[in-house]
Formats: C-alpha cells, structure tokens, sequence
C-alpha cells in the first residue's frame, strides 16, 4: 500500500510539472522527443512480442536502452565542455 501511496505522489508530481511545463525546460525538447522515441519502441516491441514474433520483438526492444544510452552519453559530453 506505501508503494501505491507514492506512485500516486510521483505520478500526480509529473503531471504537475508536465502542466506548468518545466519537465521540457529541464529535460530540453531533444530529450523529451527521445523519450518519447523510446516509449513507442517499446510499445512496437511488446505488440510485435505478443503477436507471436517473439525474436523481432526482443530484436526492437533492445533499441529503447541503447537509445538512452546515447543519451545520457552525449549530455555528459556536453557537460564536459
């Protein structure tokens, strides 16, 4: 029950930023469109799972975490910099 209690807080929290729109200003618009990427590719990969091509669908779903592998990995070079 603690854990629903905190999803509930997490959840309402993102939606109250997401509102007053400083998620985009935090993450910056590339990173939203990436994430954004990575939720329809999973997505892709969970329909082409369960529709019986499983090997396609473990083939996409591997993409999601190399694309926000590159991500965290291009945003410390720019803070190197």
């Amino acid at each position: 029950m603690k854990f629903l209690r905190l999803n509930n807080i997490f959840f309402i929290n993102l939606c109250f930023e997401i509102k007053n729109m400083n998620l985009i200003k935090k993450l910056g618009t590339t990173n939203i469109l990436l994430l954004c990427l990575c939720a329809s590719i999973i997505a892709v990969s969970e329909y082409l799972f369960f529709s019986g091509d499983q090997l396609h669908g473990i083939f996409v779903g591997i993409w999601a975490p190399m694309l926000i592998g590159l991500m965290i990995f291009f945003k410390l070079i720019r803070i190197d910099r």
